[in-house]
């Protein structure tokens, strides 16, 4: 009967060892990936603003008129 609850203590004891090796290693996924987002949205924003820029000041005065050929 010990023996089998040691077995049983010690199938517990891998798994859980396991388990915690993929937390670890899911977190780490999880802050690069947090890393990047906020490095995205950083420059997501400095290009908005940029386009905002552009279309303020370069497009407001910008006129379509026709090609010379028609």
């Amino acid at each position: 009967m010990s023996n089998d609850l040691d077995a049983r203590v010690e199938k517990l004891e891998i798994d859980l060892a396991h388990a915690v090796y993929t937390i670890d290693e899911i977190n780490a996924v999880v802050v690069e990936q947090a890393r990047q987002i906020d490095r995205l949205t950083r420059r997501l924003a400095d290009m908005t603003d940029r386009v905002e820029d552009l279309i303020e000041t370069g497009l407001a005065g910008h006129r379509i008129d026709k090609p010379p050929h028609y």
